[in-house]
């Protein structure tokens, strides 16, 4: 109930952020302003910047800490980041996707220009909020953090090489890597910005670094396993019959994918047992693991 609790305070406190930076005074482009809003609001799950709250909480033992308000806006800011890369990962020239979450693609409810437009302009308010911290140092390292996170060899290059990969035979290292873009780099910047706010040491972050992103590698397996296969036609568990070749299922089979993740999980509970007020990033393994065919 308690880790219940938590969860419900932090999520208020991201989307209140959300909502204040979306929330434009001017008239002007409002086309575009309306675009922006509706692609972060009401949004997915938020983990990201749940995460990143989370994981400076622990770091600086729950207590009420000066670097919380940062803690927040930079938590703002990577998830604005991450909505504007959807957008453009949606775009007919790129994924050519016509849904998110269920509704309309953002380009097809307002036209390519304007989606362009609004992902190029949500990933400038990320880097604005940024600026806004009270430490004018760590303003502009946590810039540099998010910046390295999106660039050709973060975000962004994983979607070029998701892209070049799409009518090719893909391996599993080729996998692996735009994963670990398009998927780790924002986890990872969301650890970096945790413990450059709560002022951890070298060791601690690379921890939080690894952390981050074996979770969200492992959610990504999961959800590759989920969509890679289907039932036999008598629905017994143990027929799965592989749609996709591309996938780790694919690849790797059905019970090698869920292996790997499963060691993945537990390696990932284990680097993070030894610090106290753990309990909340480990209910983020737990609730992943849950969600393993």
């Amino acid at each position: 109930m308690l880790l219940q609790k938590y969860f419900e305070t932090r999520f208020e406190f991201i989307d209140q952020g959300l909502e204040q930076a979306l929330s434009f005074e001017d008239e002007y482009a409002a086309n575009l302003k309306k675009a922006m809003y509706e692609a972060v609001i009401p949004g997915g799950k938020r983990w990201r910047p749940i995460l990143l709250l989370s994981m400076f909480e622990m770091l600086t033992s729950f207590k009420k800490h000066r670097a919380f308000p940062d803690a927040v806006k930079a938590a703002v800011a990577i998830e604005l980041m991450h909505n504007g890369g959807l957008i453009h990962d949606d775009l007919p020239c790129i994924m050519n996707r016509t849904q998110r979450r269920g509704q309309p693609a953002l380009h097809i409810k307002y036209g390519n220009a304007i989606a362009i437009l609004a992902a190029d302009a949500l990933y400038s308010l990320a880097f604005e909020i940024l600026g806004e911290f009270q430490n004018s140092e760590q303003a502009v390292k946590s810039i540099q953090i998010l910046s390295n996170a999106a660039k050709s060899y973060g975000m962004i290059g994983g979607q070029v090489v998701a892209l070049s990969s799409r009518h090719k035979v893909m391996k599993i290292n080729t996998l692996n890597y735009i994963d670990m873009k398009k998927v780790g780099s924002l986890l990872q910047a969301s650890a970096d910005i945790a413990c450059l706010l709560s002022n951890a040491d070298e060791e601690t972050r690379q921890i939080m670094n690894t952390y981050a992103v074996n979770l969200g590698i492992a959610y990504q397996m999961i959800e590759d396993i989920e969509a890679d296969y289907s039932r036999g036609s008598d629905g017994l568990d143990d027929e799965y019959i592989p749609v996709s070749k591309s996938g780790y299922t694919g690849l790797l089979g059905f019970d090698k994918a869920r292996k790997m993740v499963e060691n993945m999980l537990e390696d990932t509970a284990k680097i993070i047992k030894p610090f106290p007020n753990n309990s909340v990033l480990l209910e983020f393994v737990a609730m992943i693991k849950e969600r393993l065919p």
